[in-house]
């Protein structure tokens, strides 16, 4: 079992504009990523966010793995070092929930209704 503990880190865009034109353009963004700037996020009732493997949202009065993994990540002597392999830069696990699943775990037992496609199938038709 694991939980995802959401933390939010400034990131600063740097907009050019021009007081004589109506120009303007961004050339310049930069992800604030200094420790101090870290901070577990909350929710709009100061609840820190906390998800499931399944990136359904956990609440940390009611989930006992969700007040360890908070306790955990706060710990920062215990993050790896930034420029291991256990550091990604990527897209938001929430938008992508899989996309940071160990590949090394087997195939899910979750039960799929899925049929198995045939390729092989003579009888297939293209229009």
């Amino acid at each position: 079992m694991h939980r995802w503990v959401r933390y939010e880190a400034p990131i600063m865009v740097r907009v050019e504009i021009d007081d004589n034109t109506e120009h303007t353009e961004i050339n310049k963004v930069v992800v604030c990523i200094d420790a101090d700037d870290i901070h577990l996020a909350r929710d709009y009732r100061g609840q820190f966010l906390v998800y499931d493997e399944h990136m359904e949202p956990v609440h940390a009065d009611t989930d006992h793995p969700a007040r360890t993994a908070i306790h955990v990540a706060e710990g920062r002597t215990a993050w790896p070092a930034s420029d291991s392999l256990d550091w990604e830069e990527g897209p938001d696990p929430l938008r992508f929930p899989d996309l940071y699943d160990d590949p090394d775990l087997g195939p899910s037992d979750e039960e799929d209704d899925l049929e198995p496609l045939d390729l092989d199938d003579s009888t297939a038709r293209t229009t």
